[in-house]
This record gives structure tokens, sequence and C-alpha cells, in this order.
């Protein structure tokens, strides 16, 4: 009996500590976000401010202030950059993920631990040589060439998951579907993409979160005000000259909703897919 009441007296203290590691910075930065700026600066030791003040969101939801112009351009190019991340990755890696489950060719297991390795290779560590290749061919600012940069990151992980999750449909659905008259491309299609909607899912998930996500890739590779996303926007609120703390936060937040709605309606998806893919077929 004690030794149960230890065990969920372990359970409540480990949720309660993860609770405060994942919602505690949101929670800190919507306080922040509501308090008033003579108030920051006050030497108090208080949380919670004593009065609110919904200035900062004003500020950024006026189509006239220069915050809201700034912010919202960041947003559509970060969408801009992870749709069309997702619209050249997703079939890429579903491509591959399928010619490596399927087909047998010269060098497949090489490709297969190849992608392993590359997986645990930041980009950023070949981020001097991407910028000079941008430099001399004039691709900087430029959210194609951004984005394409994204797939090349992103596609080792999606092909991995994605060939292991088509290793587990039985080859069988294939041999019949071919003994009925289908060719392979007309199977792919017809047979096996409708029954992988989770690991497809699973994968636009992987890209739109990553994508979004990005700082210092952009940071470096389009820091212009047309292509600069989200994340460098919210970042440069606080300068050497000024620092907007509440409206650092209230834009950090905001910068927040589209990923989060996202993940709220694929996440199920993800959870099928990832068990499915994550292991090796």
């Amino acid at each position: 009996m004690k030794r149960r009441k230890k065990v969920s007296l372990l359970y409540i203290a480990v949720v309660i500590l993860f609770l405060i590691l994942t919602l505690g910075p949101f929670v800190w930065a919507f306080i922040v976000s509501v308090t008033p700026e003579y108030e920051m600066f006050k030497n108090t030791v208080g949380m919670l401010p004593k009065e609110m003040t919904w200035n900062n969101y004003e500020m950024l939801f006026d189509v006239n202030s220069p915050q809201h112009i700034r912010l919202f351009t960041g947003l559509a190019n970060s969408m801009k950059a992870v749709g069309c991340t997702i619209l050249f990755g997703v079939p890429i890696a579903l491509v591959s993920g399928y010619v490596l489950t399927r087909m047998e060719f010269p060098g497949k297991k090489f490709i297969r631990n190849s992608l392993l390795i590359t997986m645990v290779i930041p980009v950023f560590a070949t981020i001097i040589p991407l910028f000079r290749i941008f430099v001399d061919k004039g691709l900087l600012n430029n959210t194609f060439w951004l984005s394409m940069v994204y797939v090349s990151s992103f596609l080792p992980m999606n092909v991995w998951l994605i060939s292991n999750y088509f290793a587990t449909i039985p080859k069988e659905l294939e041999e019949a579907a071919r003994v009925d008259g289908c060719g392979r491309i007309h199977t792919f299609f017809k047979i096996i993409l409708p029954i992988s909607y989770p690991v497809i899912f699973s994968s636009i998930l992987i890209m739109f979160l990553s994508g979004w996500s990005q700082f210092q890739i952009p940071l470096i590779l389009a820091s212009s005000a047309e292509t600069k996303p989200v994340a460098i926007v919210t970042s440069e609120f606080m300068t050497k000259d000024m620092v907007q703390y509440g409206v650092t936060a209230a834009a950090g937040l905001l910068a927040v909703i589209p990923p989060a709605i996202v993940a709220l309606i694929f996440r199920k998806f993800l959870v099928a897919g990832m068990t499915k893919g994550s292991t090796k077929g």
C-alpha cells in the first residue's frame, strides 16, 4: 500500500513538472504580454501584474502599425515557405520511401544507412557552403530556394519514416492488384497511398512544424523584409536600442497559434504514422 502511494506521488510530481516545463513558458509569455511596460521595471517581487493591458495585442492587430505589418508579413512568409516545403517534400518522400521498400537495385542498403547518418548531421553544419552557393547563384532572399533547403533537411527523416511504414503493408495487396492488370504506378496511387494516410499526415505535420520553427537558416539565407519568417520577425522586436518585452511576448504567442492548430488537427495521424513507421522494416 505504501509503495503504491509512493508511486502515485511520484507520478503526480512528474506530471506537475512536465506541465511546468511545457506550459510554463507560454503562461509566463502571456503574463509579460499583458503587463504594462512601466510595471515591468518596478522593483517588485510579484509575478502577476497589478493591472492588465491589451495594448500590445491591439498594436499588433492595428493594420496601420509597423508592428502589425512586420508580424503578419513574417507569418505570410512562414506559410509560403512551409507550404512550398510540404508541396515538394512530401511527394518526394513518398516516392523515395516506396522505391526503397519495394524495389531492388544496387546500393539500396547503402542509401538506407546513409539516411540514418544524414539525420544526425545538422543542416547548419553545411550553412557556409550553402551560403556561398546562394550568393554565387543569386538565390539569397528567395522563399522557393529557402524551402528547397528545408526539403533537403527534412527529407531523410521523412523517407525513413515512410519507407518503414510501407514495409508494414502486405505485398499481397500489390500482387493481387497486378493480377488484375494494375501497373506499379497505378498500384502505388490506387492501393498504397489510400491506406497510407496516417504516415502522409505525419510527414506533413513534421515538415510543417520543422519548417515553421527554423531560425538560423533563414537568418542567413532569407533575412530581407520580404522573405524573413515570423521566427526572425518576433526576435527583432528586441534590439540593442529598444527592448519591447510585451510586444515580443505577444507576437511570440500569436506566432505559435498556426503550428498549434495544425498539431491539434493531425496529432492522431502522427501517433499512428510514427507507431508503424518508427520500426525498421
